[in-house]
């Protein structure tokens, strides 16, 4: 498992259960509604590049999460064990 976004209002983790082995895929947690998003494959893949795109930009708080609700609007399943 890998914490790529932890932040006030949400967390993203990189779900790698084994090191060396591909990444089963990416879990978007939004911590106040309680409302989570699963991405495979190809939707994974180009949040993982947004993702480092933005790094690259060393952005600020705000910048992150601007960029975090815009995934905001398929966050429909309900967190149960977090």
């Amino acid at each position: 498992m890998l914490m790529m976004i932890d932040s006030p209002y949400y967390c993203v983790v990189d779900l790698v259960l084994t090191e060396g082995q591909p990444s089963v895929g990416i879990e978007i947690v939004d911590k106040n509604n309680q409302r989570e998003l699963f991405l495979q494959g190809d939707a994974a893949e180009r949040f993982r590049e947004e993702v480092r795109y933005l790094a690259a930009q060393e952005p600020d708080v705000d910048d992150i999460e601007a960029f975090i609700e815009r995934y905001k609007p398929w966050m429909q399943t309900p967190v149960t064990l977090h």
